[in-house]
């Protein structure tokens, strides 16, 4: 029985710019910027959802290389002083998340929050970079009001978002991480938007 209920509750789709990209040997380059969930904080690195992404996808086919840029504890301020070196120039597709908690922490305002990941979208954006925004919360009622703030980023720069539910049983005994298995399922849940960033890239990846 899946530990995340459930691990995609909405996706926002709509129009996007699109990247022209060459592919390096390594194939299509994907960056995860992100905070300790994206890290893998309390699993190993190979366990953590990045690289299991990286595998779902090859596994499909597709030849991609996801670059695990997640630094455990970053506030969105922290995100963002970092995303340019983060970030090579060519970069296709970004997977950006964000913890609500280290800015909850830090003394960071909620409106605050939206506005830092407003200002990294926006951003990429510029750099005709596809965007695949991660919003997560512990419970259903965190996701809805996290959903409501964001629609306007979402539909404003055409980028696509994934919500992830967190509940008790899919975490560390810290309570605030990811176990190995509900890593496993966030890389699977992330499958179909970051194939559909690909599709937008008009790059044919092989």
């Amino acid at each position: 029985m899946p530990l995340l209920r459930p691990l995609v509750s909405l996706i926002f789709l709509s129009l996007a710019f699109t990247c022209t990209v060459q592919a390096s040997d390594k194939g299509l380059q994907i960056v995860a910027l992100g905070t300790s969930f994206t890290n893998g904080k309390g699993v190993f690195r190979s366990e953590a959802w990045p690289a299991k992404l990286e595998k779902n996808l090859n596994a499909e086919g597709l030849n991609v290389q996801v670059s695990n840029q997640g630094e455990d504890g970053d506030t969105t301020l922290e995100l963002k002083s970092r995303l340019p070196k983060a970030i090579p120039e060519g970069t296709p597709i970004v997977l950006l998340e964000y913890a609500i908690g280290n800015n909850r922490t830090a003394g960071i305002a909620f409106d605050d929050t939206v506005k830092h990941v407003e200002e990294m979208v926006s951003a990429l954006v510029a750099r005709n970079i596809q965007v695949l925004l991660i919003i997560r919360a512990g419970n259903p009622d965190m996701i809805e009001r996290s959903n409501r703030r964001f629609k306007r980023v979402v539909n404003r720069y055409g980028i696509l978002a994934i919500t992830i539910e967190q509940p008790p049983e899919s975490l560390l005994v810290d309570g605030r991480h990811p176990t190995a298995q509900a890593h496993t399922e966030i890389a699977a849940s992330m499958v179909a938007p970051v194939k559909e960033l690909i599709t937008r890239t008009k790059l044919a990846v092989k």
